[in-house]
């Protein structure tokens, strides 16, 4: 028989209503698009057996429990109809933002510090060998270059069985086309005749876990223990009167950043913003690109708005 193939991999995710019990997700309606998809071990401990037996050698070490991590990307794209939590819905929320429902308007989410939910992973590897992941909670970011694809990158640890053989699931697919970034009306510290090339936002949430007795695998929960928002944007070099970045980094100015919309048709439109007097520089490089000076911005948005760091909108 030949090898498993990456192209059959399929990831389904669901919302656990009691943290670490399997919800099923189910291949015609928990189908998560993704790319890229990995996993690794995670806390993996092999017990020392360090007995004084009259030799030098080692006796066989005792596996004593793991967690496990998958990663990937996904599009980030609306659901097709306003007000419609998005196909990735249930991985936002399972790190560590919540949601917001304005019927036939909008879906908004937003990090917050308390209430996180979990979620339950399938993840087919090679389409034909099934790892479930129970509890998992994790972390995202978002990037975007011009004329290409808001993606947002997922990263998970959770609860691991030991995977089984499975016959090939059929994914059900969430048909709307993503939309690129083109005519996007961003705007950095107010000024908005700047020219961004790219840029990114991550939650960075710290996930921990702790030893547990109790637990098969030797672990408690997975918790969400911080967040710390950063973010990095290229944009063409300006003068000062434009946008006088160096000013800004010195000055520890706090302002907002909005990406303007992402797509121009109802439902399927995404925005990134972040509140006013919170965004702030961290650091600056230069760099060149197609015979014109570029400017690397560094960003960080603080927590003076007790949560709400960042706010990803779908209209």
């Amino acid at each position: 028989m030949g090898g498993l193939r990456v192209s059959n991999e399929v990831i389904l995710a669901k919302t656990e209503v009691t943290y670490g019990v399997d919800p099923s997700p189910a291949a015609g309606t928990d189908a998560i698009l993704v790319r890229s998809p990995s996993w690794s071990q995670e806390g993996l401990r092999m017990a020392p057996r360090d007995a004084i037996r009259g030799s030098t050698g080692k006796l066989q070490a005792i596996y004593g429990g793991e967690l496990r991590k998958v990663s990937f990307e996904v599009e980030v794209k609306g659901s097709g109809t306003a007000g419609t939590p998005p196909e990735i819905a249930s991985l936002l929320r399972a790190c560590g933002m919540d949601q917001t429902v304005v019927a036939s308007t909008s879906v908004t989410y937003q990090p917050v510090s308390a209430g996180h939910e979990s979620i339950t992973l399938y993840f087919y590897e090679g389409g034909r060998k099934l790892h479930i992941m129970t509890g998992c909670r994790g972390n995202v970011s978002f990037s975007v270059e011009a004329g290409g694809l808001l993606l947002a990158q997922f990263e998970f640890t959770g609860h691991y069985t030991q995977a089984t053989d499975v016959a090939q699931p059929t994914p059900t697919y969430n048909s709307q086309v993503p939309r690129t970034a083109l005519n996007m009306a961003l705007s950095l510290a107010g000024a908005t005749n700047i020219v961004p090339r790219s840029f990114s936002f991550n939650l960075n949430n710290v996930i921990e876990s702790g030893p547990s007795i109790a637990a098969a695998d030797g672990y408690g929960q997975t918790i969400i223990t911080g967040r710390d928002v950063t973010g990095e944007i290229e944009i063409e070099t300006e003068l000062d009167s434009i946008i006088d970045i160096d000013s800004l980094l010195a000055q520890g100015t706090r302002f907002a950043f909005d990406s303007g919309l992402l797509g121009s048709v109802a439902g399927n439109r995404v925005r990134i913003t972040t509140p006013s007097s919170s965004t702030y520089v961290t650091s600056t490089s230069p760099g060149e690109g197609n015979g014109l000076r570029l400017r690397t911005v560094g960003l960080a948005v603080d927590d003076s708005t007790s949560d709400q760091e960042l706010s990803l909108v779908f209209t």
